[in-house]
């Protein structure tokens, strides 16, 4: 199963664009940050990761320094790449 979830703030977010076959995709840079327990240790987390939203979600109204919870799954980037992307399948303000 592949189900990832994360809420963080919007740092980057490109114009839409259209696939030859007409499908709308939005490029954006997601910054998260945390305290996890790891081994019975608390540990701050920051992290930026890659996304994209594909379709109809791209109408959703995003701006660059609000927060949602994201959900979606993880991705190569490519056929020839070893860096993933967070494919968004839906969103929520927070």
């Amino acid at each position: 199963m592949n189900n990832f979830s994360l809420n963080g703030e919007v740092v980057y977010l490109e114009k839409i664009r259209f696939t030859p076959a007409g499908l709308a995709v939005l490029r954006l840079r997601i910054k998260h940050t945390s305290r996890q327990k790891e081994a019975s240790l608390s540990k701050i987390v920051n992290l930026e990761i890659e996304s994209v939203v594909i379709g109809e979600l791209t109408q959703e109204i995003l701006t660059v320094g609000d927060r949602y919870l994201f959900h979606g799954f993880i991705e190569k980037k490519s056929l020839k790449s070893n860096q993933n992307i967070f494919h968004i399948t839906q969103i929520k303000k927070i």
